[in-house]
């Protein structure tokens, strides 16, 4: 489903952005690391794949 841009503050996380409620990725991130808005990023592939 598709959710509000949010991306992660973690350094060594990829910097993307996700913006898709079941993205693998997106999912992994922790809570406390997990920021509102793109960060500048591009979208994450697997939320681009998503629609």
């Amino acid at each position: 489903m598709k959710v509000s841009a949010y991306h992660s503050s973690n350094k060594s996380d990829p910097d993307v952005y996700h913006d898709h409620s079941d993205c693998p990725t997106g999912q992994q991130i922790p809570s406390y690391d997990k920021v509102s808005g793109t960060g500048g990023f591009p979208r994450c592939k697997q939320c681009v794949d998503k629609g």
